[in-house]
């Protein structure tokens, strides 16, 4: 009768029994100081042989043994790996083999983020309800007025003649959302819009002072409500935030996503949308131009002016201090190339 010693734990203490294992007919003995218990040999789960690693079995009970590398278990006492554990065993000695796991392991990955996680943040913002999105709308609104607008210095008649060009348009919007237009002043963002989860467009001073008709203005207030309407603030975020959409999606809390009121002003203004977010609110813009039989030139030149106004800024600011902010054009996608999807 041979044998093979190991490290014995009964599965209820910490305390380690060294102990000698052997094969008798069906079963396993393992004996030593004051233990001498047996197991059937069909029973336990030997883990897989890999390279400096020594082998353990899992018994039903709770129980593991376990032997020192380069210990044979299989040999010795005639047992069988499983046929999983005989897979990764040849798997991590074969360098080819690892050398396609990394491969496809780092394919997954790449995969996970590149569509996969956009594909979750869209599941959970559509999920998350009116409620939740009014007070995100709300605190995010909260947050930027204390840290970065001023109330507006526009004419109230003229923010009167746009908030009525605005409510015009929301008929001929898809959808049946609610909007409330906003005017803010901000040095910092210059001449901007932004859109807050609940409808919120804020619209800056100095956009408005910009745009030199009110196409130009419908364009980009278009723009904005398909931010709204496809909820790319809260997505973006979600996918930002790996882990919060990950509790997200393992308890189902929805609501627990209010916390990312905070996390929101900070993108809005020192970040930007993915270019695909871009192109659909872009596309979007259009539908309503030409259904209003607005030329898209009108929304271009606007564009190529905003672009030009960021640059004139920028480089300002560049003067004052050796980096600057980014805002809401400095990752856009290159704005030539939306003027040529727009114009084409």
């Amino acid at each position: 009768m041979s044998g093979i010693s190991g490290s014995y734990y009964d599965g209820r203490s910490a305390a380690r029994r060294e102990v000698v294992v052997s094969r008798q007919g069906t079963e396993l003995r393992l004996t030593g100081a004051d233990l001498d218990v047996r197991y059937p040999a069909a029973g336990p789960w030997l883990s897989p042989p890999l390279v400096g690693l020594g082998r353990t079995l899992r018994f039903s009970d709770g129980a593991v043994c376990e032997f020192p590398p380069g210990a044979d278990p299989e040999a010795v006492l005639g047992l069988q790996g499983q046929r999983f554990s005989l897979m990764v065993g040849l798997w991590e000695r074969s360098l080819p083999l690892v050398g396609a796991a990394l491969l496809l392991t780092a394919l997954l990955v790449v995969g996970f983020v590149t569509w996969g996680i956009p594909f979750l943040a869209r599941q959970v913002a559509y999920a998350v309800p009116p409620a939740t999105e009014k007070s995100l709308g709300r605190d995010t609104l909260d947050i930027l007025d204390r840290m970065v607008f001023s109330p507006s210095r526009l004419p109230e008649q003229h923010r009167k003649e746009i908030d009525t060009l605005f409510r015009g348009m929301v008929p001929d919007l898809p959808g049946t959302r609610t909007y409330r237009l906003e005017f803010r002043s901000g040095a910092r963002v210059g001449a901007n819009a932004f859109a807050l989860p609940s409808g919120i467009i804020i619209v800056t001073d100095s956009l408005v002072k910009l745009a030199r008709n009110n196409d130009e203005l419908m364009g980009v207030l278009a723009h904005e409500t398909a931010h709204v309407r496809k909820r790319h603030a809260l997505r973006h975020v979600l996918q930002d935030s790996a882990s919060s959409l990950v509790i997200v999606l393992l308890t189902g809390d929805v609501l627990s996503i209010t916390s990312l009121s905070v996390t929101l002003p900070a993108f809005l203004i020192d970040a930007s949308y993915s270019r695909d977010f871009e192109r659909e609110a872009d596309d979007e813009a259009l539908a309503f131009l030409d259904k209003r039989g607005i030329p898209r030139k009108s929304y271009a030149d606007m564009l190529a002016r905003l672009q030009a106004d960021h640059d004139r800024t920028a480089g300002a600011q560049e003067k004052k201090r050796s980096s600057t902010p980014a805002d809401w054009f400095s990752t856009h996608p290159v704005t030539e190339e939306r003027i040529r999807r727009i114009t084409n």
